[in-house]
């Protein structure tokens, strides 16, 4: 991977997530504030954009089955109990494993990555965990 893709796509995931918790937040559409956001802060004319928009994309056309393995994979949490944070950062990583092209590897450590920059203390064992465990029901 080029050098200046991994800070891209890292960029990319993090206001994938950023995008996602919005819409949950406010009840909207993810692509709306993706659209919003993207026009007010001139995202387009960023090299990370367009991966952005493959994830949010992605997971809002895909919530019901990324919900669902996140539900699966999560050991005595609801989707309703978690953090909007981490759930957001879950639905990009699950659906990230699932329809990306990182290795999951990647993945995992991007999400771990981003709950330790966004969330709580706590929250990047867990998404590690719940992460681990989709990539462990792949292989």
């Amino acid at each position: 991977m080029a050098e200046e893709t991994y800070p891209s796509r890292r960029k990319a995931r993090k206001h994938a997530v950023e995008v996602l918790y919005s819409a949950e937040a406010r009840g909207d559409a993810p692509e709306d504030i993706l659209r919003e956001t993207a026009d007010r802060l001139e995202w387009r004319r960023h090299p990370w954009f367009a991966f952005a928009h493959e994830l949010v994309t992605g997971v809002a056309d895909s919530r019901d089955e990324v919900d669902e393995l996140i539900a699966s994979s999560s050991e005595h949490w609801s989707l309703e109990r978690m953090p909007r944070t981490d759930l957001a950062i879950l639905r990009v990583g699950a659906w990230e494993l699932e329809h990306g092209t990182a290795p999951s590897g990647v993945v995992i450590s991007e999400a771990v990555h981003l709950a330790n920059e966004l969330s709580t203390d706590r929250s990047g064992a867990f998404i590690h965990g719940v992460l681990a465990r989709i990539a462990a029901q792949k292989a």
